[in-house]
């Protein structure tokens, strides 16, 4: 502190005593004119007195005078010759002819007319008391901006050091750790950026960590259930039925490993998704042609539900500038979702606003999701209750890749209530410029 205090403290120090000699050096003939006519003010009295005096000294006695004046006062006289009048510039020779006192341009001499038409020429001397009051003038000055600039420091140092602090400890571990400033501080801002950056680091850490509880818990399951199946197999005996048993408990296992390995995929889309690893290829593609490849991709699934599905569009849909991939994915995933729940019906609707912005809404007639859940529902792993469980299908990642796409796109996902009472997904992807090259009416594939 002492060492930026001291730095701080000689800058100042240096730009005042620029300033100073720059003021001195430069306002005289910057402002001579205003300088002049002021002095001519003041010193009215003190020429008439120079004058009246002078002229009882006519001609060869003109030296007794000066020598007399001299005598009795701080400043050097003389009388002013040719060669200095000359280096006066014309309006100060008009001044003399006028009978004007004239002040030099650097404010250090001056000339008088007198009645007799010589000119008096005085030049100022700086005395020492002059110089005593100016270096305690400027010593208090030195003093104050001192005393100032520490009590700007110790108060800035002060926060900055309670930020250092809140910095270390969030460090350490202590997530919740936050600078708590005076709105008044000067580092109020920089204590609210921290803030945020602490909150989205702490948010981000707790998400890791629900994700691998998660993945932890969601592993488990498939991971014994293939250690038992392992096991039934080495102690199965001999015999048609016995190789019947291990047929089955051989298929079960090979559900359980397409199991592990749907989980595995999931994670790491969500994982590239939520990196940015996942690369946006944006193209021009016709909405009804989208509608129908994920109602193609969804079907053979609606039917072993025996499900209703009802897919079109409303309005003047046509194009939209997206990624058809991204957004094929995120609608079948809304699908494959909808299958599970629904209880009949399943509805796949498109439309686009006056603001070119595109919305898909996917909705079923199943048991809805409570308002108090509806936020959540897109967190991975998450599961609202037991009408949306682990024994109805899915990891509780279809969701949270639902909201990455979207977010990717520049767009928002909501939930609500369908009319029928079940879950209503509404997709918003506002409009994007069109790449330079299009693929005009391209039909995406869904995995």
């Amino acid at each position: 502190m002492v060492r930026s205090l001291l730095k701080l403290y000689l800058l100042v120090m240096l730009a005042a005593a620029a300033a100073v000699i720059g003021i001195n050096k430069t306002f005289i003939p910057l402002f001579h004119d205003i300088i002049t006519a002021a002095e001519r003010e003041n010193r009215k009295g003190y020429v008439f007195a120079l004058q009246h005096y002078l002229d009882q000294f006519p001609g060869a006695r003109r030296d007794e005078g000066l020598r007399y004046l001299q005598a009795h006062a701080l400043e050097r006289f003389d009388m002013a010759r040719a060669t200095d009048i000359a280096r006066l510039d014309a309006s100060q020779q008009r001044d003399l002819h006028d009978g004007k006192l004239v002040l030099s341009r650097d404010g250090q001499h001056y000339y008088v007319p007198l009645h007799d038409g010589s000119i008096l020429h005085a030049a100022t001397v700086d005395s020492n008391n002059d110089l005593r009051i100016s270096v305690v003038g400027y010593s208090l000055i030195a003093l104050a901006t001192l005393l100032s600039i520490v009590t700007w420091v110790w108060y800035h140092w002060r926060d900055l050091a309670r930020l250092q602090q809140a910095a270390r400890d969030f460090g350490a571990g202590q997530l919740s750790t936050r600078a708590k400033l005076s709105r008044r501080s000067n580092i109020t801002e920089l204590a609210q950026q921290f803030n945020e950056m602490a909150e989205r680091i702490e948010a981000s850490i707790v998400h890791q960590r629900e994700m691998m509880h998660g993945i932890s818990h969601e592993l488990k399951t498939p991971i014994a259930r293939l250690e038992f199946g392992i096991a039934l197999l080495q102690s199965g005996g001999g015999g048609a039925q016995a190789e019947a048993r291990q047929a089955l408990r051989l298929d079960d296992l090979r559900k359980d490993v397409r199991e592990l390995d749907e989980l595995v995929t999931e994670l790491l889309t969500l994982g590239q998704l939520e990196q940015g690893a996942t690369p946006m290829l944006l193209m021009r593609v016709s909405v009804s042609e989208l509608i129908d490849s994920v109602v193609a991709s969804v079907a053979n699934d609606v039917a072993d539900q025996q499900l209703t599905l009802n897919a079109g569009t409303g309005g003047p849909v046509g194009h939209h500038v997206c990624d058809p991939r991204l957004v094929a994915r995120a609608l079948l995933n809304l699908c494959r979702n909808a299958t599970r729940y629904a209880r009949s019906a399943i509805r796949l609707h498109a439309e686009t606003d006056a603001g070119g912005s595109l919305r898909l809404c996917v909705e079923d007639d199943g048991p809805g999701v409570p308002p108090e859940e509806r936020e959540r529902i897109f967190e991975p792993f998450h599961r609202p209750d037991a009408s949306r469980n682990r024994h109805t299908g899915g990891f509780g990642l279809g969701l949270a890749i639902v909201r990455r796409i979207v977010l990717l796109h520049g767009g928002q996902v909501t939930l609500d209530s369908s009319d029928s009472g079940g879950a209503r997904f509404v997709i918003t992807l506002p409009p994007m410029a069109e790449p330079g090259m299009l693929a005009a009416g391209a039909a995406p594939r869904v995995a």
